[in-house]
């Protein structure tokens, strides 16, 4: 298919409507909480090019999966029975073949990987950090390598990150990941552009969310959690917690909460676009001219976004394109203030591994620009405490851009191009208000001391 999905065809049956509802109530068991993780078990692709089925699957979205919509249908994701179920109920589909291995594959293991990362480490002691967030339901290490020309010192500088392959099948960002981190650092010190970034900013790259999923070659981690659907989603969960989700989820969500990060992409496969905000309501995103903005930039560098004939100038709104709950990307931005995009970089999710040096070069100037762009930002430390909390109300010419929350005695936020009021309120009663003044073209940290 268009995506590059591996199909067999699937003989459709018919099951008389007593059965088929014993098989809907088992199917729901084994996902009995409303709050339970989304499992992807059985995959398949729906034959639905008018969208018929689309209102049944929305009434029972806490138990299924959808993903990349195309004109011909879409693919759903669901526990044991699942395709069972769709025979039930006539929904046509074809079987999503498990990830064949073809001959001289040459993808690494996730052992591989690690080592990969260790041995940069090894490599570059004085500008990485080789983070062990947590482990996988099989024991891998969770790695966040972060570069920095100071890296064991949490510094004064805007922090972003790169995460890839939450969806194991999906491989490519993985190997993009551990390229352009090898690359940044061979180019500290040699290249001027590149230097400056790491000595103003501190960069995270997790080139592998589930490497357990990887091993497989299958979307979900081992316990066959689906992790894009998995994290608190704000349009229906006002809790923040950790507690009863996936493994690689928890481990995410406690690094987050101990960082201050205000940009981040995380890359998929399966199509080729760039996702921008939000992804689980039709209400506009508080800052859409700046995600549109960024997401047409990154588009824009990569010829093949560009280009696309499935969507205008490589980009699409997420909600727009189909709707996921549970999702990273609106997490990180509702409860973080981390700006997040969703990149789709292969219409394959599995591609040969010998197109993999043709999709970095195609990515390469992309991702360094967008690590630039966390740049394009203001906040404020405040000096001399480290445990100061508070709020801070944002303005641009008495237009009202929202309060955000702040900890640790630190903000920063990305923003578009301008001058803006900001006044900070602390929770033991100071209050102070100042103008920041956001540039395009500077890689410099904008903090106000405070």
């Amino acid at each position: 298919g268009r995506n590059g999905l591996t199909v067999s065809p699937m003989t459709i049956k018919t099951m008389n409507k007593t059965k088929a509802l014993v098989l809907v109530g088992s199917i729901f068991f084994s996902c009995a909480s409303a709050e339970a993780s989304i499992v992807a078990k059985e995959g398949v692709f729906v034959l639905d090019s008018t969208g018929r089925y689309m209102d049944l699957f929305n009434a029972n979205k806490s138990r299924f999966t959808l993903d990349h919509p195309q004109s011909s249908g879409y693919e759903a994701y669901g526990p044991d029975g699942f395709k069972a179920w769709l025979e039930a109920e006539g929904i046509p589909f074809i079987g999503l073949e498990p990830i064949a291995t073809p001959p001289g594959d040459r993808y690494p293991t996730p052992e591989e990987v690690e080592a990969r990362l260790e041995q940069l480490h090894a490599n570059y002691p004085n500008l990485t950090q080789l983070l062990d967030i947590g482990r996988t339901g099989d024991g891998r290490h969770m790695y966040v390598l972060k570069i920095s020309n100071n890296p064991t010192v949490d510094q004064l500088k805007p922090e972003m990150k790169y995460i890839s392959s939450m969806h194991g099948d999906e491989i490519t960002g993985r190997e993009l990941m551990l390229s352009f981190a090898g690359d940044l650092l061979a180019g500290y010190g040699t290249d001027a552009r590149i230097t400056q970034l790491i000595d103003n900013t501190e960069i995270f790259i997790m080139a592998s969310m589930n490497p357990d999923g990887s091993q497989r070659r299958q979307r979900a981690n081992a316990a066959f959690i689906d992790l894009n659907r998995d994290f608190p989603d704000f349009s229906s969960d006002p809790n923040n917690s950790p507690d009863g989700r996936a493994i690689e989820t928890q481990a995410l969500m406690r690094f987050q909460a101990q960082r201050q990060f205000a940009l981040s992409a995380n890359f998929h496969g399966g199509a080729e676009v760039v996702n921008y905000p939000w992804d689980t309501t039709a209400t506009r995103f508080p800052f859409d001219s700046l995600v549109r903005a960024l997401s047409t930039e990154y588009a824009s560098q990569v010829g093949y976004l560009r280009d696309s004939t499935s969507f205008r100038g490589g980009i699409t709104n997420g909600y727009d394109w189909y709707e996921v709950d549970g999702g990273m990307q609106d997490w990180s931005y509702h409860w973080y203030n981390d700006l997040q995009l969703t990149i789709e970089l292969s219409g394959s999710k599995w591609p040969e591994y010998a197109r993999i040096a043709g999709y970095y070069r195609d990515n390469k100037a992309a991702l360094l620009t967008y690590v630039e762009r966390v740049h394009q930002g203001a906040g404020f430390k405040f000096a001399n405490t480290n445990n100061r909390n508070g709020t801070v109300r944002i303005s641009q010419n008495g237009r009202d851009l929202g309060t955000y929350n702040f900890r640790n005695s630190e903000f920063y936020k990305v923003l578009d191009v301008g001058s803006y009021a900001f006044d900070v309120r602390t929770s033991d009663g100071q209050r102070h208000n100042f103008t920041a003044e956001v540039r395009s073209n500077s890689i410099a940290p904008n903090y106000r001391s405070l």
